[in-house]
């Protein structure tokens, strides 16, 4: 039987309610919903503050609902390029498909190339608008603990 991949990909550094959407609206587009985490040094390579360590945010994912999969990037630069040809060689004979939120299109994501080579296709704006930021709630915790 030829199942729905769906794969997401994210920093979940800290993990909000617009990643929640996404992961819900995400999961209904397929049969089986794998979420990829990147890693502490892509978290370091994206100048941003490791708020959560990587086994602190794959198991936070994990214990989502709508999630089936959590992958830790094996990849070494910023993107999830060879995390994804990983996913696409073990699900080769399935229809896969790369799905990111409302705050990416097709002329800014890294992954479009290797998507288009492994026949994965690529859906956008799925869970609405960007809702929250991941980099905004550190900063504001950030300045509340500076204003104690």
């Amino acid at each position: 039987m030829h199942m729905k991949i769906i794969i997401v990909s994210g920093y979940w550094n800290p993990i909000h309610i617009g990643h929640i959407a996404y992961l819900r609206e995400a999961k209904k587009l397929g049969d089986y919903l794998i979420v990829i985490v990147n890693n502490d040094n892509q978290v370091k390579l994206k100048g941003s503050v490791p708020f959560m360590n990587e086994k602190e945010r794959v198991e936070i994912v994990k214990a989502i609902r709508y999630v089936d999969e959590v992958i830790l990037s094996d990849d070494i630069d910023k993107t999830v390029c060879y995390t994804i040809g990983i996913i696409k060689y073990c699900y080769f004979d399935d229809e896969v498909f790369f799905v990111k939120g409302g705050d990416r299109d097709i002329n800014n994501i890294p992954e479009k190339d290797t998507c288009n080579r492994l026949n994965i296709k690529m859906i956008f704006g799925v869970g609405g608008g960007k809702t929250q930021s991941s980099s905004t709630l550190i900063k504001n915790s950030r300045r509340k603990r500076e204003n104690n």
